[in-house]
């Protein structure tokens, strides 16, 4: 499961199910976030802890592990993501979360990601800054947070 507005988790989600012969899906935000000016507002409504209305094909329900994956903006969780959170039930679930950003602040993410799943077992997390996705090697990282999921 992955949200991607610009295809950087996009395409570690489809590294990662490749990985592990795993189902993928995305949550689709319905809100138009394309563009600087609905870059700049995606970030206020993440500060703001706004939902949004969303789409996916894949009921949780229908798997023991969930591996959710996003970017975060203005160091929070993204309204899709948020959303995602509070509209399915995990409860029960072995759990893991990815974040590709700009920054460094996803470290401080997964505890918060964690929060936001309670009930669910938290199994790993992979973070990696846009930069390095970009312009270096991060299998071997990508490959140790799989390991954790199987």
């Amino acid at each position: 499961m992955y949200y991607s507005r610009t295809g950087n988790n996009r395409t570690i989600a489809k590294a990662i199910a490749e990985k592990l012969s795993a189902d993928i899906d995305e949550i689709v935000d319905k809100k138009n976030r394309q563009g600087k000016l609905n870059w700049l507002l995606a970030g206020r409504d993440s500060r703001a802890k706004k939902l949004t209305e969303i789409e996916y094909q894949k009921n949780p329900q229908d798997y023991d592990t969930i591996i959710i994956g996003a970017p975060i903006w203005a160091w929070n969780p993204i309204p899709p993501l948020r959303t995602y959170l509070q509209k399915v039930d995990l409860s029960g679930k072995r759990v893991a979360f990815f974040i590709c950003s700009k920054s460094e602040a996803y470290i401080n993410m997964f505890p918060q990601l964690a929060e936001m799943t309670p009930e669910s077992e938290h199994v790993g997390n992979f973070g990696i800054q846009e930069h390095r996705f970009l312009s270096e090697d991060y299998s071997a990282e990508l490959d140790e947070f799989i390991e954790k999921i199987k």
